[in-house]
């Protein structure tokens, strides 16, 4: 990702007004936990981006930290790109202190964009359980325009990306540096760099929450871990088979095939595609949630509805716990 400014300095200047979580934030920065994967941000503002300006300047002005982003929300004043971080943890306590220094809020405001990146670029399939997961999975509702979606390489020449939710990069700048979990034999393997090169999975979250950021991060290690064999990788496979299931069950196991992301394949070049099979999950997600609550279908909590909401909530507790507990294993030297 593009920016040219250190973490150093990023923490510094944020330091100020925030200097407790400045701190957890710099002690852990590049802490993994429990084997998943590192966690990249963009903020894209919708607004007039004034509230960004002392952030900006204190980082070295427009010109060198925004600028050179080519990359962002098509209706966005800017884009500000953030240096990767190991933990979805560290993730939200950086955006906090950014909250802190800014006076304003960046989670669940309109205003904002987040969007959350992870090393390691999923194949289509993979990709749409990851948006069918961040979508169900989310405590809001959500509805879309393909307008909300469209981002400055949408239609590039060189690397088109098309309206979607998730988007492979652009091939910018990648920070290998955080620990990969593998398998060896019956043992885990740490390593001290991801096994990429090059390329992510990025989610644009639109108005996103911390749980939004938690669960990204899960769903984008179990995926990536099932599609290059990490230590992960039998988890996630299973938790694959029982979303595809869930799907299946309430006869939405056809959009996984529709075009999720742009990839390579000259037939995922199909916004109106991608956007059917997404604005059927949003319409049979509210009507649920309306029929349910007996509410109207505006943006609401769902995290008490029942139904796929909450099979999906559901699910993802279920592995976020069976992580966390097989990785408290291996520290202490059991078998996971």
């Amino acid at each position: 990702m593009s920016f040219r400014y250190s973490f150093e300095d990023l923490l510094a200047l944020l330091h100020g007004h925030a200097p407790a979580k400045v701190d957890a934030v710099a002690l852990h920065r590049r802490r993994v936990e429990h084997g998943h994967l590192s966690v990249g941000l963009k903020i894209h503002c919708l607004g007039d981006g004034s509230q960004f300006s002392t952030l900006v300047e204190g980082l070295g002005g427009a010109q060198k930290i925004l600028d050179v982003n080519y990359y962002k929300h098509s209706h966005a004043s800017l884009c500000l790109v953030l240096p990767p971080v190991g933990s979805a943890r560290s993730a939200i306590l950086l955006l906090e202190c950014i909250e802190h220094f800014i006076g304003s809020a960046l989670f669940s405001n309109p205003e904002i964009q987040i969007q959350v990146c992870s090393p390691g670029r999923l194949g289509a399939r993979r990709s749409a359980l990851l948006a069918i997961g961040f979508y169900l999975g989310s405590d809001t509702l959500r509805r879309y325009t393909l307008g909300d979606l469209a981002t400055s390489f949408a239609e590039d020449h060189y690397r088109p990306r098309g309206r979607r939710l998730v988007l492979y990069d652009a091939e910018g700048d990648f920070d290998q540096n955080f620990d990969w979990w593998k398998e060896s034999g019956k043992h885990r393997l740490v390593e001290g760099q991801l096994p990429f090169e090059n390329g992510r999975s990025d989610l644009l979250t639109g108005s996103g929450s911390r749980l939004d950021i938690q669960n990204i991060n899960l769903l984008a290690t179990l995926l990536v871990h099932a599609q290059y064999q990490g230590y992960w990788n039998q988890f996630g496979m299973q938790f694959q088979g029982e979303m595809e299931a869930l799907l299946e069950r309430h006869v939405l196991n056809g959009l996984v095939d529709a075009p999720w992301v742009r990839t390579d394949d000259a037939e995922s070049d199909d916004d109106d595609g991608f956007f059917a099979a997404l604005q059927e999950l949003v319409a049979y997600a509210f009507e649920e949630s309306a029929r349910i609550k007996k509410e109207g279908w505006h943006e609401k909590p769902v995290r008490s509805s029942r139904g796929i909401l909450q099979e999906v909530q559901t699910l993802l507790q279920k592995y976020r716990s069976e992580l966390v507990r097989q990785s408290q294993l291996l520290d202490q030297g059991g078998r996971a």
